[in-house]
């Protein structure tokens, strides 16, 4: 990792958005540090030994104790829109892939063989808010979605919501719902190496 923040370390290692995580310092968003480590072994890591790695990492060197917690809150449930959705299932053969890109009173957000419950917490990410996946769909799409994500500028891309109901053919609900929350109960800065 290169010019990492602590906090974006913390959400990589346990798989969480930036409002999950609670009771943090500030200086988890202003320190930056880069991370050079090996495993010892040559065989190909997954992403899910790389997360237990990370959170052995923290654990050592950031001295970073937490726990989870569940907590009430308002959530968004996406789901499908009456006239269904406006996308189709993945025909590509390529590896799956998820991207965003945002600029002056632009944003658009492309997936490809993407599962919608990766649609979901994009959204979530984007929101600032938990967004559950109840559109029942279990494929693999492709998606295209273009929208404006500051309304306080003049341009000619709908809100997210709007975005989302028009060129894909969901909407969102707002509701109550649980988040698992992780809560940081110390962490230190790391000594020089």
């Amino acid at each position: 990792m290169t010019n990492a923040s602590p906090k974006t370390m913390i959400r990589n290692a346990y798989d969480i958005l930036s409002f999950q995580l609670a009771g943090e310092p500030r200086w988890l968003d202003t320190d930056m540090y880069d991370i050079v480590a090996t495993t010892g072994g040559t065989q190909k890591i997954s992403p899910e030994q790389l997360k237990l790695l990370l959170q052995n990492l923290l654990a050592d060197r950031f001295r970073l104790k937490v726990h989870w917690e569940t907590r009430k809150t308002s959530v968004y449930a996406l789901v499908l829109d009456k006239n269904g959705p406006k996308f189709k299932e993945s025909a590509e053969v390529q590896e799956p892939s998820i991207n965003t890109q945002k600029g002056l009173g632009r944003a658009q957000m492309k997936g490809t063989r993407e599962p919608i419950s990766i649609l979901a917490s994009n959204l979530g990410n984007q929101l600032g808010r938990i967004v559950l996946d109840k559109t029942g769909l279990r494929g693999v799409y492709d998606w295209m979605l273009e929208w404006n994500p500051d309304l306080t500028v003049d341009s000619s891309r709908p809100s997210l919501f709007t975005a989302l109901q028009g060129q894909l053919g969901l909407r969102l609900e707002a509701q109550k719902g649980q988040m698992e929350t992780l809560v940081i109960d110390s962490v230190e800065r790391p000594s020089e190496n």
